[in-house]
């Protein structure tokens, strides 16, 4: 049976038709919505149909990756005020069935489907076959999969780790912690590793200076903005910002593989490693992940990689369907 897959984030959906064949899940007619263009996903769904051309949903099973927790019948979107329910879907689309997954647990079914060229390693390690592995990635909001072997293939438990609470490791950082107390309240990791997340530290960077603002903040899409800017040093505020969210990424991910002895590795996905490639290898990262006292020899035994694939996330909830 054909599978229907989608990664539903915050900003974007995903659709794709996947099929397995020979142990390995083939995408066709990928194709990405805005979801502000869109009333819901019924919208987004029926516009997928008719532009693709596709078979008849009856003949289709359905998984969908979603950005919220979920018992695989309904969501509450995290970052959206978007609703789902599958079998409101199945009624409405008459799919064979349908199932939701948190998309970060389809990053973790996506770890089975990993090909070397789509890695880019910060860390080789020394990893540990069969290991426990974490998949963490900052987008809309910060993702994290605790994935473990089971039987032939790793599989993801539910989690929202991005929302654990930020721990500060120097003067800077407990500055900056204040400063986000007085926007939030409660200051949890997505609150900086996240596209949101990076304008505040960058409006934090600014403050911490005497600078009361910046060109980059009146930008359409000021994260994007503040990120060029970082990558091509053309603004040495936004080049810092970019380093301290480097540091503090590889600072979260690293006590990741510390509460859950991730021997198997620690891979970077989402929509935001990628595009700081170049600042993730610039070493703050791998600083911060590797700064854990009594334990950074084991620390640097830990493979760390940037997953490079843009359809993990699709290629999971295939996985996800089939086993």
């Amino acid at each position: 049976m054909p599978i229907l897959v989608g990664d539903l984030g915050g900003t974007h959906t995903r659709l794709a038709h996947a099929e397995l064949h020979a142990g390995r899940i083939h995408l066709s007619q990928v194709t990405r919505y805005l979801n502000s263009e869109h009333a819901d996903l019924d919208a987004i769904l029926a516009r997928f149909f008719d532009e693709s051309g596709s078979r008849d949903p009856a003949e289709t099973a359905c998984c969908l990756a979603v950005a919220g927790p979920t018992d695989g019948r309904t969501v509450q979107f995290t970052n959206l005020d978007w609703r789902i329910d599958s079998t409101t879907l199945s009624q409405r689309f008459g799919f064979a069935q349908c199932r939701l997954i948190n998309d970060f647990s389809a990053v973790g079914w996506g770890l089975n489907t990993l090909e070397t060229d789509v890695l880019a390693t910060l860390q080789a390690g020394q990893p540990v076959v069969d290991g426990a592995r974490v998949a963490l990635g900052a987008g809309t909001g910060l993702g994290v999969s605790l994935c473990n072997w089971r039987n032939d293939h790793y599989q993801p438990q539910a989690s929202e780790g991005g929302h654990v609470g930020f721990a500060p490791c120097d003067s800077e950082q407990d500055r900056l912690l204040a400063f986000l107390r007085t926007l939030h309240g409660r200051v949890s990791v997505e609150r900086i590793l996240s596209g949101p997340g990076l304008v505040d530290l960058f409006r934090f960077c600014l403050a911490d200076i005497g600078q009361a603002g910046s060109p980059l903040l009146d930008q359409t899409q000021p994260a994007a903005a503040i990120s060029q800017a970082g990558l091509d040093q053309s603004d040495p505020v936004a080049a810092h910002c970019l380093h301290l969210f480097s540091t503090i990424f590889g600072q979260t991910a690293g006590d990741w593989a510390l509460a859950t002895q991730a021997g198997g590795g620690i891979f970077l996905a989402g929509g935001i490693a990628p595009k700081l490639l170049p600042v993730l290898q610039g070493g703050a990262f791998m600083a911060g992940f590797n700064a854990k006292g009594r334990y950074r020899e084991w620390m640097a035994r830990v493979p760390v990689a940037v997953i490079l694939d843009p359809d993990i996330g699709l290629k999971g909830a295939a996985f996800a369907a089939t086993g």
